[in-house]
């Protein structure tokens, strides 16, 4: 059985992979700031606030809880409809905007940090994937680069602690 590869999600983490030599690095050019701002839109967009937040207004739809206080099935539907499109759209390995944003960010010795092209970074993802590395680092990775992105992962830990020390406070005076 073939171990999967785990990197070290911090700056100047060097990995192997398909022959080529990896560096993690801190610095964009404009162009690849560029690309950077537009992923994290799609980082952003599939965040658990924002599927919460489209299921609570299909939700407040379907009751005619919204603003209009009317029920609208057809919206409701659209609405669940795009968010299992993007779900979906994003399920695709090599379209997965975390392992895009990250290419970003890790380069190879010959690469040119001044530009990136879709082929440069989906050769990155295919080097990454044929070599066997696993998707948490790369993962972990954005979370530690990206302070937005950071600071919702945080405040959802905090929020899942709160419940879980609530829960068993609840538990520990019910049982007394």
């Amino acid at each position: 059985m073939t171990e999967l590869k785990t990197i070290k999600p911090e700056v100047g983490f060097k990995f192997e992979a398909n022959g080529k030599n990896f560096v993690i690095e801190d610095k964009l050019s404009i162009a690849r700031a560029i690309e950077a701002s537009k992923l994290e839109l799609e980082l952003f967009d599939l965040s658990s606030k924002t599927i919460k937040n489209i299921l609570i207004g299909a939700y407040n739809d379907l009751n005619g809880t919204n603003k209009d206080r009317s029920v609208k099935f057809a919206d409701a539907a659209i609405k669940i409809h795009n968010l299992v499109n993007k779900i979906q759209s994003n399920l695709n390995f090599k379209d997965v905007a975390v392992l895009r944003y990250c290419a970003l960010y890790i380069n190879h010795s010959e690469e040119d940090r001044r530009t990136i092209s879709e082929e440069q970074i989906s050769e990155k993802i295919n080097h990454w994937q044929e070599a066997g590395y696993e998707i948490s680092g790369f993962f972990l990775l954005v979370l530690s680069v990206l302070p937005s992105v950071k600071k919702d992962f945080s405040k959802y830990m905090e929020d899942i602690s709160s419940k879980v020390i609530k829960e068993s406070q609840k538990k520990t005076k019910n049982n007394t």
